[in-house]
């Protein structure tokens, strides 16, 4: 548990750093390149997934997960397909001039997509390590594919063998590469291991129930994903590079607070929220305003963190602490408070089993901010741009929240009636 949240805030403190160094070596447009490769990642490990993974990884924890390994393996045609297809797809829209902005460049576009194709998959052997009960080494995968890789990286932007961009989206890949071969090193060692009993073979005509399973909270997670990351990519399509990458740095920023209230209380209050779900209702009130306040202690104690040290870090940039930047990053910190507790929000869907009114709910959610959104950060003359980004994520915040809010409410699944 030590080593897992120590893990978690160094690759937060490494992904930081990167951020900084970026906007200090290679400018601000080399930030917008980075913001936009980690929305590309983050909506292709939710996108990608195909709905798969919460019932393959339920599997895999049994004790005998070899069947649930071999349906992993046929797996990765399936996901190999899906890389490749959307690879040719976008980068035949980019040599045909059909994309905006940095996905116009051939090069590019390459590599951002297979930063997003390397992270899906790593982020996919990174969880089944987890799910067979190696607790060390996932944290160890993910230490290295989430913050890891950022320090070699800062090193080498500063003494000048990075000089662009592009270098830091092949550094990420080759290291998502490198995790995921040593995830199936070691998932192909536990196959091989004559200790466990054999069980029942699941091969590839598996994957369909597998998938029947997880499909609704899949659909959940790339609308709420899409939520999170929308006004940024309208905004690249809109607004000069500078700007969005000086939004993307105050983003960054102000994401602590929902990253390291998901890692102190987000982890627990999952499996606390689903043991509750099948007794009383007193129970359930109970566990999730527990749940609720300490992620409002944890989000709200990071956030004045944050704003104490402000000046510090805008100086770290080479930022001047305007006052249109210091109202960025204050709408963008409410803005993650409601993302933080949206967390528990969501785990509490699950945890009731509440996977189509999670799709209803967020694709009312889409249908009201995004138009919106796109009318906030067109607005010519309205405030700078940094501002009406940050008001359209904050947007979108409101509205995920208040969906999450009503698909957990009811009666759990399998609940008792209050005594």
């Amino acid at each position: 548990m030590v080593w897992r949240l120590l893990s978690r805030a160094l690759s937060l403190a490494a992904k930081f750093g990167l951020t900084i160094v970026l906007a200090r070596t290679l400018g601000l447009g080399a930030v917008a390149d980075y913001g936009l490769a980690v929305a590309a990642s983050v909506i292709a490990s939710k996108l990608c997934g195909l709905g798969f993974g919460a019932e393959l990884n339920r599997r895999l924890s049994e004790a005998d997960p070899r069947a649930a390994i071999a349906t992993a393996r046929a797996l990765r045609r399936v996901y190999g397909m899906l890389h490749a297809s959307a690879l040719c797809g976008a980068m035949t829209a980019s040599l045909c001039g059909w994309l905006p902005g940095a996905a116009s460049d051939p090069r590019t576009l390459g590599l951002l997509l297979l930063v997003a194709a390397s992270e899906h998959y790593a982020m996919e052997v990174n969880a089944y390590v987890f799910s067979v009960h190696r607790a060390r080494a996932g944290s160890s995968m993910l230490f290295v594919r989430t913050g890891g890789w950022s320090v070699f990286a800062i090193a080498g932007l500063l003494t000048g063998a990075l000089d662009d961009v592009r270098a830091v989206f092949v550094l990420w890949t080759v290291t998502n590469l490198a995790v995921i071969l040593w995830g199936w090193a070691l998932l192909s060692r536990l196959a091989s291991d004559g200790r466990m009993q054999h069980g029942a073979a699941r091969p590839a005509a598996a994957l369909r129930p597998i998938w029947r399973a997880g499909v609704p909270f899949h659909v959940g997670g790339v609308l709420l994903a899409g939520l999170q990351y929308a006004e940024r990519l309208i905004a690249s399509a809109l607004l000069p590079a500078g700007e969005v990458g000086r939004y993307v740095f105050l983003w960054s920023v102000a994401n602590a607070v929902q990253t390291i209230a998901f890692a102190s209380v987000g982890v627990i209050a999952g499996p606390r929220l689903a043991r509750a779900a099948g007794g009383l209702q007193e129970t359930w009130r109970v566990t999730l305003r527990a749940s609720l306040r300490s992620n409002a202690a944890v989000s709200v104690a990071v956030a004045l963190g944050i704003g104490c040290a402000a000046p510090l870090i805008f100086w770290m940039a080479k930022e001047r602490a305007t006052g249109f930047a210091c109202l960025t990053l204050a709408v963008l910190l409410v803005s993650f408070l409601l993302r933080s507790t949206g967390d528990v929000l969501w785990a509490a869907c699950i945890a009731r089993s509440r996977g189509r009114r999670i799709v209803v709910a967020l694709c009312c959610a889409a249908l009201a901010s995004l138009p919106l959104s796109f009318w906030l950060i067109a607005g010519d003359g309205a405030g700078p741009g940094t501002v009406r980004i940050a008001l359209a994520h904050l947007l979108a915040s409101t509205t995920a929240l208040i969906a999450l809010g009503w698909a957990q409410r009811g009666q759990p699944a399998g609940a008792r009636a209050d005594a």
